[in-house]
């Protein structure tokens, strides 16, 4: 287990492997201390994991260990495990380094500039010499540093030639003078004009095989315009003063302009140009961006100096409340200026610290404006032998703590994925996990500087929260609202850490089968959330919340009977639902204290304010201290959806068997009919009128074991969303009362389901037989038909069919995985029944559950059917369909099916076939 956690936390930590400056997380003596182990114990799995492949060791002193997966995945791919040092481990990928993407080192590149990058690669990859593009954005956002990349990039990826030039052309210098605009752009020929002696080549010939950036282009004029049609129509320029044949020049031509395209440009020149990108201007790109911005330049003044920086917490945040007019470019002089200014005051220093003294008047003056609360964050180092990488990651500190966490709780569960651990167990280690992160994330106050955000995203999850509560049967506290809220806030401003895609898909696909409630609550909170917030739920989100809300006891599974106390006096239903809480050790009665004077509709509207707020579909007994208030039901709203049990003379011994009663599930109706019998009480018992829960009913002959079996088989077969109960009864109960049970008035009943009618009229009987006979779907859409889709009920067919052949597989199967097979077998059916156009009976689909389950077992045992005795005539046709139904089988399992085995199942889809006997328990 410890292996795991070792081999996750450097999957993550080699993300931000620095060469030039290797970090001593790396190292086995950290390692053992962050995990609370042995040195030599670390240095044993260390070397396992080595040995398997999974870590490469680097062995100078101290020794270096590196996940080799995600190394690989970042930098180059590696063939071997073991290297002598850093330099010997970048040796080997000097010859085998990917093509680097210049445009993924830019701030912003996932975020602001993700649109902008995306326009200038499908510009230079458009075949046939590409696209012309247009760069539009204020001055100093970048859009000459952007050609430049585009060029870089263009190089790196053999879109052009190693050698192909970069030629910038600033129109504004020839604005005023079309004739000189076109000798430049285009060339000239020997006497094309007063003074031109020679030809001479143009920025267009210069550029042949390269980019041309044509800066400023806004300052042509329509003439200056016009003259580029040429070369944007034909792709062919002529030279000043030549008429007779145009010159082929192939280049990718940048435009760059800071001003309006509509106001400024022709039509003609628009519609020339296909891509028109913009770029945004510094105020409007994100506060985290900005300050990555102003790290960078630092980072890079740090280097000119040679000497680390310290950074003030009140230097960086003016800085980055600041307007800068000119964008990028102005935010970049003001920290050379700022650098300078230290460096000037103390030259030489071997740290160089930065202050709020040292920045520009014009930076200074505009402080006053600054209505943020001073930032009490520790100075930052800049340090230049670090990487810029390093230093973005490294300044938020929460980044850490929430990556360790995830990998460890993915590490936690691959031991149940491997069979190595309990999930019971497991689970509790990963909901400790959870719930020490969302404390440290509350209790350290990591947000200080946005309080603003942390209010907006509290607001925003109290909101989803409690419009999903009811629907989803779930109960929480403010702690719960505020640690997500503080979670979501933390997670979305950190890069989203390398874990393990196929590990988290897994885990995923275990947890939503086994609280599929919980998962669909998370998915749809966090997608309203997202939505609302514009953040990107992941995966990983939706997992560290059901596991946390699992912990906290917040989801009830299924729908819950609850209790409430109504007493006259300052504390009097109180204390007495406080004293049956702790000795019932659940959290079971909810009190309402009412003074003398208090009316029948008040109480009675405290009551419905109260169903309101909670899920009761199992039903809701009030106790109460007087007769009287047995009729406050007088007053409910008629609108009522649950049935209700009001008892009189409550007493503490009252409310402890009622408790004790609710806990092992009895229903309300015999809680209230049995203290009756042995009480001086009264009681009343009120139903919904409407919306009733809709239920299903299973009885069997045999008793209520088998009633119970067939209960579990529907619950499997139904998906929960239809939120269909499923409730098994006693046979001899059902035909006595002929309908007068409780349960009617309870519920809504759609069916009854079993092997002997009880003959209640009012409610449709449907035989077990006729359910997994040809007539199945068509007793399902009776029950299903007003309540879900077609195609639902077909799902649900199928579900039942699949999980009543389930027990007799599991007889009939040795060495396979059951599950595993009977999904197989029900790709097949699928598949089968797509290709011939027509849906299998119900009998034949059990028949053929069974049958392909073993045939399958016989496959990998080497004991196929190699001759086939039977009657049945089959067509080559036929056999073509079954084979291909067949291929997925054939492919999980690496076995060949027989022709002989597929006449026998050709034989149970189309001969006449003896349904299969219904097991006993039924």
């Amino acid at each position: 287990m410890r292996k795991e956690e070792l081999l996750a936390f450097l999957s993550n930590q080699t993300d931000f492997f620095n060469p030039q400056a290797v970090s001593e997380v790396f190292t086995a003596r950290y390692l053992a201390g962050r995990f609370a182990m042995q040195r030599n114990t670390a240095s044993h799995y260390l070397n396992q994991l080595v040995a398997e492949g999974e870590l490469i060791k680097i062995n100078t002193r101290p020794v270096y260990f590196l996940h080799k997966g995600t190394f690989c995945q970042h930098y180059f791919p590696l063939s071997r495990e073991e290297y002598a040092s850093v330099a010997e481990l970048l040796t080997e990928g000097e010859q085998e380094r990917p093509a680097p993407d210049h445009f993924s080192l830019l701030i912003g590149h996932d975020e602001s500039l993700k649109k902008p990058i995306e326009q200038m690669k499908t510009a230079l990859f458009y075949p046939d010499g590409g696209l012309p593009l247009l760069i539009t954005g204020e001055s100093g956002t970048g859009k000459s540093y952007m050609a430049q990349l585009m060029h870089e990039y263009a190089l790196a990826q053999g879109i052009l030639e190693p050698d192909a030039p970069l030629v910038s052309f600033n129109c504004a210098q020839y604005a005023s003078n079309p004739e000189l605009l076109a000798a430049n752009l285009f060339g000239y020929v020997k006497g094309a004009f007063t003074g031109a002696q020679n030809d001479r080549e143009g920025a267009f010939e210069a550029a042949n095989g390269g980019v041309l950036f044509l800066d400023e282009v806004h300052r042509l004029n329509a003439d200056g315009q016009e003259k580029l049609f040429t070369w944007l129509d034909c792709g062919e320029i002529y030279r000043l003063g030549e008429t007779a044949r145009g010159r082929a020049v192939q280049v990718r031509l940048v435009f760059a302009t800071t001003e309006d395209i509509h106001s400024t440009f022709l039509t003609t020149f628009l519609r020339r140009i296909p891509i028109q990108v913009t770029l945004p201007d510094l105020q409007n790109r994100s506060r985290k961006e900005k300050e990555a911005l102003i790290l960078q330049f630092f980072w890079q003044e740090a280097k000119k100096v040679g000497v680390p920086l310290t950074l003030s917490s009140r230097l960086i945040q003016v800085l980055n409340g600041t307007v800068y007019r000119g964008n990028v470019g102005e935010l970049k002089n003001v920290v050379k200026y700022t650098v300078a200014s230290a460096w000037a005051k103390k030259p030489g220093s071997e740290t160089l610290k930065i202050a709020i003294h040292d920045l520009p008047e014009n930076v200074l003056a505009s402080m006053v404006a600054l209505s943020e609360p001073l930032n009490e964050e520790p100075p930052l180092t800049v340090d230049p032998h670090n990487s810029l990488l390093w230093l973005l990651n490294a300044r938020d500190s929460v980044q850490g703590i929430i990556c360790d966490v995830q990998c460890r709780v993915l590490a936690l569960f691959g031991h149940v994925a491997d069979g190595q651990a309990r999930w019971e167990d497991v689970q509790k280690l990963m909901g400790e996990e959870i719930e020490t992160l969302f404390d440290r994330l509350i209790f350290e106050s990591h947000h200080k500087q946005s309080p603003t955000l942390l209010l907006l995203t509290t607001n925003q999850v109290r909101e989803e929260f409690y419009r999903l509560e009811k629907r989803f049967n779930i109960q929480f506290n403010g702690n719960c609202l505020y640690a997500l809220s503080h979670y979501l806030v933390h997670r979305s401003a950190s890069v989203t850490s390398r874990l393990s895609h196929e590990r988290t898909r897994q885990m995923e696909t275990f947890l939503a089968q086994k609280y599929p409630l919980l998962w669909h609550f998370c998915q749809e909170v966090l997608e309203a959330i997202g939505h609302k917030l514009d953040i990107e739920p992941r995966r990983i989100d939706i997992l560290l919340l059901m596991l946390w809300l699992q912990k906290a006891g917040a989801m009830n599974q299924q729908p819950v009977t609850r209790a409430v106390i109504l007493a006259h006096g300052y504390a009097t239903a109180s204390s007495i639902a406080n004293v049956a809480n702790r000795l019932l050790k659940s959290n079971l009665f909810e009190s309402f204290d009412m003074p003398l004077d208090v009316t029948p509709e008040a109480i009675a509207a405290e009551v419905m304010s109260y169903i309101e707020r909670n899920t009761l579909a199992s039903g809701l007994v009030i106790l109460v201290d007087m007769g009287s208030l047995k009729e406050i039901h007088r007053h409910f709203n008629r609108a009522m959806t649950t049935p209700v049990a009001i008892i009189n003379n409550v007493s503490t011994g009252m409310a402890l068997y009622v408790g004790d009663r609710i806990l092992q599930g009895h229903f309300i109706e015999d809680i209230a009919r049995d203290i009756h019998t042995s009480l001086p009480v009264e009681y009343q018992l009120v139903w919904p009128e409407i919306n009733k829960p809709k239920v299903i009913l299973t009885a069997c002959a045999t008793g209520i074991g088998a009633a119970s079996n067939l209960c579990t088989l529907l619950k499997d077969s139904i998906p929960q969303d239809l939120a269909i109960e499923v409730v098994a009864c006693d046979y001899d109960s059902l035909a006595g009362n002929r309908g007068d049970e409780a349960i009617f008035t309870r519920y809504d009943v759609l069916a009854i389901v079993g092997t002997l009618d009880p003959h209640i009229t009012s409610v449709p009987w449907i035989s077990l037989d006729s359910l997994v006979s040809g007539e199945g779907n068509r007793h399902l859409m009776r029950i299903f038909g007003n309540v879900t889709t077609t195609e639902r009920v077909n799902e649900i067919n199928n579900l039942m069919l699949k999980n009543f052949s389930l027990r007799r597989v599991i007889e009939s199967v040795t060495i396979l995985d059951t599950g595993k097979v009977l999904n197989q077998v029900e790709q097949f059916l699928a598949r089968y029944e797509h290709l011939v156009g027509r849906e299998v009976a119900n009998d034949r689909k059990v028949a053929l559950y069974v049958h392909i389950s073993c045939l399958i077992e016989r496959l990998i045992r080497n004991t196929a059917i190699q001759r086939y005795s039977g009657n049945g005539q089959c067509q080559e046709q036929a056999l073509a369909l079954l084979r291909e139904a067949f291929s997925v089988i054939e492919s999980s399992y690496s076995v060949k099916i027989p022709v002989s085995e597929l006449y026998y199942i050709h034989d149970i889809l189309s001969l006449e076939t003896e349904l299969i006997e219904q097991d006993q328990e039924f």
